[in-house]
């Protein structure tokens, strides 16, 4: 949750009223999706060191499925919260990842998870020009 509590403040500053358990579910499906993601690399190196990590304890597989599993969760959220704005398809894009590192051996996990900063970046970008956007008065 310590990663989404900026974002609740910040929601509370702008407008006075907290955000709907939607947006907070949203937000916790996601963090939690990214952090464990970033573990998987590290499952060996954790282990080793004797530290027991969600990745360590569940392992790559089913890591990968939670990660699959909140990320569908959050999708799911987005496009109905938007009531099926085309542009929150892209949110499928996360748990394509899951997915494809499931369905794909050769896929390293190392390589992809450094796509996702520019992912997060990308869309995030692209949700606030459309919500400035959508509150302009032009």
């Amino acid at each position: 949750m310590l990663y989404v509590v900026p974002g609740i403040l910040g929601y509370y500053i702008a407008g006075g009223v907290l955000p709907p358990p939607a947006l907070v579910l949203a937000g916790y499906l996601h963090i939690s999706a990214m952090h464990l993601f970033s573990a998987i690399p590290d499952i060996g190196f954790d282990a080793t060191a004797g530290m027991t990590t969600t990745a360590v304890v569940l392992g790559r597989r089913r890591s990968l499925l939670l990660c699959l599993a909140f990320w569908s969760g959050l999708a799911a959220l987005v496009i109905r919260l938007s009531g099926l704005h085309p542009a929150s398809l892209l949110v499928l894009v996360y748990p394509a990842v899951s997915l494809a590192l499931l369905l794909r051996e050769g896929l390293s996990i190392d390589r992809v998870y450094w796509y996702l900063p520019f992912v997060n970046t990308g869309l995030g970008g692209l949700v606030f020009l459309l919500a400035t956007l959508r509150t302009a008065a032009w």
